[in-house]
């Protein structure tokens, strides 16, 4: 059985077990329960159930591992024949969360 939730910016297909990396949710801490019910879709191999736009009364719930930022990603800008650059570096926030139930809304 797998599901796909809406994480905020992004969407991701997630099964029990999984462990995923969310965009940096700072209302929680390390050891939090956390539950997704916006759930686009969820399929136990047979038919899936597809949600206008969400499926009602479906939800995921999982445990917070770890609150991360992941290695800096560097943006450079070079301006030709002036000896002169400019370098920026960023460390994106994320969660780690490990899903623990898919619930359909049976």
């Amino acid at each position: 059985m797998y599901a796909i939730i809406d994480t905020g910016n992004s969407q991701e297909k997630v099964e029990v077990g999984s462990v995923i990396e969310v965009d940096f949710l700072s209302d929680k801490k390390s050891g939090d329960s956390v539950k997704f019910e916006k759930v686009l879709l969820i399929s136990d191999g047979k038919a899936p159930k597809i949600g206008k736009p969400y499926v009602s009364k479906a939800f995921v719930s999982g445990k917070i591992l770890s609150q991360d930022k992941k290695d800096k990603v560097y943006a450079i800008q070079f301006r030709r024949r002036k000896d002169s650059k400019r370098i920026v570096g960023h460390r994106r926030k994320v969660t780690r969360i490990d899903i623990k139930e898919i619930n359909n809304g049976t």
